[in-house]
């Protein structure tokens, strides 16, 4: 009876889960890095926030709507988006 584990120790992903490989520029690998870290969150949960803030205002941009930054100052400005 073999009783070594198997090489391969992580669990399968949830069905509702789809695992991906991405390659990203030191640029935007240490953005994403900074994310998590000032958000206590992993790199993963950064990317997930990222992507679903970015569908969420592409969206909303389509429909008509601007996207306004107030600043500390009491200033608001339009963020344009390319």
């Amino acid at each position: 009876m073999n009783t070594k584990p198997s090489k391969n120790t992580h669990a399968p992903p949830p069905p509702n889960v789809k695992r991906m490989s991405v390659t990203l520029s030191s640029d935007a690998a240490q953005l994403l890095e900074w994310l998590a870290a000032t958000q206590g969150i992993t790199q993963t949960e950064a990317l997930r926030k990222a992507i679903a803030t970015e569908a969420y205002l592409y969206k909303e941009i389509k429909q008509g709507s601007k996207v306004l930054l107030l600043t500390s100052d009491k200033e608001v400005r339009e963020v344009i988006f390319r």
